[in-house]
């Protein structure tokens, strides 16, 4: 994901840096509620309904203040995570370049709302289960999520919205197709049943992710290679 944008060294930075602030508001176990992680720190967060981008801090700790938009309700997901980039951009400035700084403060979102050895033990005891992982780490978006889970695990993650192509990436060390007959075919099956599906063949295994609300179809595709195949390919 964003550790070999920033490189390791930063990458190792932002973890430990996130290790140390969950150590010190007390939180050891997950979800991770970024506003209670704000507020232990001494942050304030405002709500501004004119605010056109998703946050912003201010530069110094003792101003204290992350203001995001009021465009999505209550402490939902994207909030969580615009106010945990805000507490990497507060904690980062000063140890990382400027040049990298959003980049890092993204990072750092990701390893306070998924903190890496939480995240690896909870996804090898759900079998990399998307919607068990959500369960665990309900503050996170399942976008999120299945982004991390790249990190841990070969595998192609897809997303389409409304049937349409949203995202595809994939941890395999060599190229992938931009799709295979048995993912189409598990996209179809899991937007007309609305549920968790699974396929196989002697080649791939494809589990399929309903994540609907109202009129608004998303699916996400885990795509696995057989190990002869992977083998074969390296």
């Amino acid at each position: 994901m964003l550790r070999s944008t920033v490189g390791q060294e930063i990458a190792e930075l932002v973890e430990q840096e996130a290790r140390v602030l969950l150590e010190r508001v007390g939180i050891h176990s997950p979800p991770v509620d970024a506003f209670r992680v704000a507020n232990e720190l001494g942050l304030t967060i405002q709500i501004d309904p004119m605010l056109k981008t998703r946050g912003y801090s201010r530069k110094r700790w003792e101003l204290g203040t992350i203001v995001v938009g009021s465009k999505n309700p209550g402490k939902s997901e994207r909030k969580q995570f615009t106010i945990a980039h805000e507490i990497g951009e507060v904690s980062l400035r000063g140890k990382v370049e400027e040049a990298v700084l959003e980049e890092a403060s993204n990072l750092m979102a990701v390893n306070l709302l998924l903190p890496r050895e939480w995240f690896c033990r909870d996804a090898k005891a759900s079998d990399f289960d998307l919607l068990e992982l959500k369960m665990i780490y309900s503050t996170v978006s399942h976008e999120v999520i299945s982004s991390r889970m790249l990190e841990f695990r070969l595998m192609i993650i897809t997303i389409f919205d409304n049937g349409k192509l949203y995202r595809r990436k994939s941890s395999y060390p060599f190229p992938v197709r931009t799709s295979y007959p048995l993912e189409r075919q598990c996209l179809m099956d899991v937007t007309a049943s609305g549920k968790k599906i699974f396929l196989s063949d002697e080649k791939i295994r494809v589990t399929g992710w309903p994540i609907f609300w109202q009129d608004w179809k998303r699916v996400i595709l885990g795509t696995e290679f057989d190990e002869w195949e992977v083998s074969s390919r390296q």
